[in-house]
């Protein structure tokens, strides 16, 4: 069997709307001259299974004119991006026709893979550019979720997970972050159409029309980051922001209040991928069915994750008393100066109040605490994830957890074979620099009986 390489978040196609930022622009086109020589080098270089694991297309910050919609709009998306990198995908064709293999993972800005055109336009544009004739294309290629199982020269796709018994457990990693996650993950539709995440209405609904902005910026950015991101621009400035901020906040409102956000049809097809998906996996159902309640509630199906998402905890602790300090004035209950007084303390109380209970976002470090648990339900010795865009290696209790971080940055995942047993041995956190490799942290993976097996 081949030894594995993972990449994740090279969010092709993030350029692709207006005003869009000069450097953006410049990292879209140093994307097609490193990732080519990157694919060169490990296709001349052993044998592989590449698996790209997630937010491999950035869907989400693609902007094409027209009323297209729902899968159909998803396949002119994949078109334009892959237009836009040529390179790119030469190199993966080329990269299949050497005979390794590549498996899609699907993640948060890519979930349109499980509409079957996008996975039938991906598949023809690779492997249809090899020079032998491909096998007809088989939209169904979300089967299999064993590495061994995993043809050689092949493209295939994952909804959610791909797994070796007692070796590795490899997902993007999203699901437990709520504010890209859905409910009923693997068929999240209502009328064929994908239900949209927290994350992804507030990417289409702010940042994709804020080109000042990283598009990543939730990421890092506290309500604090935000006011001074604002005020150092104008206040002409802040007004568009405050007017974007409330279309914004009215879009994750009708989200969360649309009835039924995954629909009846879509909660059955979700229990029956599920039940397949165990069964290819060689797992019990139980085991799956706790791998999902260990992910926290999506933000759109809870009022205080909304509430927290958009950050209204904040504006309601300000805007509150200062309208019914000022409607006391105006009412005569007590004079302005009381009113103005009492207005500001509650103010100050009410935002220590709701800065106390919030907790720091730090999803690189939630994804640790993650991984660990996942490898204990799933007696997978190393797990495999992205998502965070930091890349590492670390070890917690019984289990290796590595991160292949962001390709952006040259990062990625080598996991080496024994050459005798097959097994899975050692993990390596690389980055490609001008052209070559440099070994960021290695470390061996534990031998463990598998427990998940059914």
């Amino acid at each position: 069997m081949p030894d594995l390489l993972l990449i994740s978040d090279l969010h092709l196609g993030s350029h692709l709307k207006p005003r869009m930022r000069g450097e953006w622009v410049h990292l879209a086109g140093r994307i097609e001259e490193t990732f080519p020589r990157f694919m060169e080098h490990y296709r001349n270089h052993g044998s592989w299974q590449l698996v790209i694991n997630g937010d491999f297309i950035d869907f989400w910050n693609v902007e094409l004119p027209g009323r297209d919609s729902g899968e159909r709009l998803a396949i002119r998306r994949l078109h334009a991006v892959l237009d836009a990198h040529p390179a790119v995908e030469d190199a993966l064709a080329r990269f299949l026709e050497a005979g390794h293999g590549i498996v899609f993972v699907t993640g948060n800005h890519d979930a349109e893979l499980l509409y079957p055109g996008v996975r039938t336009a991906l598949v023809e544009r690779l492997e249809g550019a090899l020079a032998r004739a491909p096998d007809p294309v088989d939209v169904t290629r979300t089967g299999r979720v064993r590495l061994a199982e995993l043809t050689p020269g092949r493209v295939r796709f994952v909804r959610w997970f791909l797994r070796e018994e007692g070796g590795a457990w490899i997902e993007h990693g999203h699901k437990f972050d709520p504010t890209c996650a859905t409910p009923a993950s693997m068929s999240p539709t209502r009328d064929g159409t994908l239900v949209q995440t927290v994350a992804e209405v507030a990417t289409r609904s702010f940042t994709n029309v804020m080109p000042e902005i990283d598009y990543d910026a939730p990421d890092k950015f506290s309500t604090v980051d935000y006011i001074r991101w604002a005020l150092a621009r104008g206040w002409r400035f802040v007004l568009r922001v405050i007017l974007l901020y409330l279309r914004m906040v009215g879009r994750i409102l009708a989200l969360w209040a649309g009835p039924g956000r995954v629909d009846s049809a879509g909660h059955q097809q979700h229990e029956e991928h599920l039940a397949r998906v165990a069964a290819n996996a060689g797992l019990q159902m139980s085991t799956l069915m706790a791998l999902e309640k260990m992910a926290p509630p999506p933000s759109a199906t809870t009022v205080a994750g909304l509430v927290k998402v958009t950050a209204l905890d904040h504006v309601l602790a300000v805007v509150l008393p200062m309208l019914l300090g000022l409607l006391g004035v105006v009412r005569g209950w007590w004079p302005w100066w009381i009113g103005a007084f009492g207005a500001v303390a509650c103010v100050a109380a009410g935002l220590a109040v709701v800065r106390k209970g919030r907790r720091k976002r730090d999803i690189a470090d939630d994804m640790l605490r993650v991984a660990a648990s996942v490898g204990e339900v799933t007696g997978a010795p190393l797990v495999l994830m992205g998502h965070s865009h930091r890349g590492t290696v670390e070890r917690s209790g019984s289990v290796v957890y590595a991160n292949s971080g962001s390709w952006l940055d040259g990062s990625h995942l080598v996991v080496r074979r024994d050459p005798e047993s097959g097994r899975l041995f050692r993990v390596e956190l690389r980055r490609w620099r001008n052209g070559g490799v440099v070994r960021v942290q290695d470390m061996d993976v534990p031998q463990t009986r598998d427990t998940g097996e059914g």
